[in-house]
């Protein structure tokens, strides 16, 4: 019998860039906003892998800010953590 043997090709729908940048990540429960800094390693299209010492979880719904001229704000879902590593999905990805 011969087992399936997971295909090792690239199943992302955007490839990653390596950055190194300054976020600010924006959470919000009922009426508290918590704003902490945090930094972005890799970005695509589609999502980021963020670094901040924030307590969250798969599913979390949060808005990553840039710092840029004019600040701008992208909402993102939380799709995996391990430590305070994150990766999030952007909910409309960028413009290509």
């Amino acid at each position: 019998m011969i087992g399936n043997v997971p295909n090792s090709e690239n199943t992302r729908r955007w490839p990653r860039l390596p950055v190194d940048m300054p976020v600010r990540v924006v959470t919000s429960k009922g009426f508290s906003t918590t704003v902490v800094e945090g930094r972005g390693t890799e970005m695509s299209e589609g999502g980021m892998v963020l670094y901040a010492g924030i307590l969250l979880n798969p599913g979390d719904l949060l808005e990553i800010e840039f710092d840029t001229p004019t600040s701008s704000r992208l909402p993102a879902i939380v799709r995996s953590r391990n430590g305070f590593c994150f990766g999030l999905e952007f909910i409309t990805p960028l413009p290509a």
